[in-house]
């Protein structure tokens, strides 16, 4: 169940294409003013720098994280634009809030990325098991 609800939601975020964009995206959910360096957040996520540059990137793209400039490896200021949250931010947050939510979001993501429609019924992966009834 979890995994076709990651899967409508994902379609209403277009945002959102890989893994690392979702566990940053609600980082700054838990943390909406944060004073830190890449390098410091990548190994708060533990990803590569360049994976979570490009994250953060697409979040402030988005506008739904700015930062401020910064001097080569300094901490800047990330601020989560919670004012201007978009309508999907509640039930992103609520179904992340499980582990089995997470998981299906970024099972969901992978899904995404590889171009595989969204699976429905019983579960395709062996990490997963059927829905109940």
């Amino acid at each position: 169940m979890e995994l076709e609800q990651a899967h409508r939601l994902l379609d209403r975020i277009a945002v959102l294409r890989d893994p690392c964009d979702l566990d940053l995206l609600l980082f700054f959910v838990r943390h909406p003013r944060a004073l830190l360096s890449s390098d410091q957040i990548a190994a708060l996520l533990g990803y590569a720098v360049k994976r979570l540059g490009d994250s953060l990137d697409v979040l402030v793209t988005a506008n739904l994280l700015s930062r401020t400039q910064k001097p080569n490896g300094v901490a800047r200021l990330y601020v989560f634009a919670d004012r201007v949250a978009p309508d999907w931010l509640s039930s992103l947050v609520e179904l992340a809030s499980t582990r089995a939510g997470r998981l299906a979001l970024r099972n969901a993501l992978e899904d995404r990325r590889k171009g595989e429609p969204p699976v429905r019924g019983y579960a395709a992966r062996s990490d997963q098991t059927p829905e109940a009834n």
